[in-house]
């Protein structure tokens, strides 16, 4: 059997149902590139404990998302009225981050899977990086075709001999770029992988981590069979989940 790979939801409502989803594009990257089984963890009022999840699964993926981590998480200030958070994923991931850190199973975290990873470990965001004097808009603009939205926007620079360059072999490539929130303060116990030529964080890892443990800002899920830098970086995700996958 191939290992199985847990996917924790988001929550959404529409009209009077309230639904638990992942985007198709994580799940497309996992079986096409990484070889694993997805399996979707609903995001509960009362969570599926972590014990019971790391049970399931050989690896964990934590994935992007239109909702923003609550602010109290890293002791900022309510978001204004209408922001659009999701507090049972909140509830859910980060509690379940640092159990599979202590587990030693292998992690790949997203854009708010890089955000949910840092401030799970202590660390704080700028909850909205564009009103930030010297930043760029790292967000999409919505209007355009997909195509265009998840298309290579910016540079990262990669830390020499890192994690993630002893993944791609790579020390600078484009990524794109949808996202309002990064990193403020870097949560001890992270290692900066890559930066935004504005020096935005786009990539950590985790210092001490027992198995992979890898986070990164922008979204290589989208078509990851199509670009090299994408593709290797789950393949080593799906080594990693093989590695640990027990009998």
């Amino acid at each position: 059997m191939k290992p199985v790979v847990a996917i924790m939801c988001d929550t959404t409502t529409s009209g009077p149902h309230r639904y638990h989803q992942v985007g198709d594009k994580y799940i497309q990257a996992l079986i096409r590139c990484s070889d694993v089984t997805p399996v979707l963890i609903p995001a509960l009022e009362e969570p599926i404990s972590a014990a019971a999840i790391l049970d399931l699964a050989d690896g964990v993926l934590f994935t992007g998302g239109y909702s923003n981590i609550q602010r109290h998480h890293y002791g900022d200030i309510p978001a204004p009225e209408g922001e659009h958070e999701d507090p049972a994923r909140d509830r859910n991931t980060l509690p379940l981050v640092r159990a599979v850190l202590e587990a030693g199973l292998p992690m790949l975290g997203i854009c708010r899977g890089l955000q949910e990873l840092n401030v799970s470990l202590g660390g704080t965001l700028y909850p909205r990086v564009h009103e930030i004097d010297g930043r760029m808009d790292h967000r999409e603009n919505k209007n355009d075709p997909v195509e265009v939205q998840y298309g290579p926007a910016h540079s990262v620079t990669v830390k020499a001999g890192g994690a993630l360059h002893r993944i791609t072999g790579e020390q600078e490539f484009m990524v794109n770029t949808v996202h309002g929130q990064a990193i403020r303060d870097l949560a001890p116990g992270l290692t900066v992988e890559a930066l935004a030529p504005d020096s935005t964080i786009e990539a950590v890892s985790v210092d001490d981590a027992t198995n992979f443990a890898l986070a990164v800002q922008w979204h290589p899920e989208w078509k990851a069979w199509e670009n090299p830098q994408s593709t290797k970086i789950f393949e080593a995700f799906g080594n990693a989940v093989r590695a640990t996958q027990r009998a």
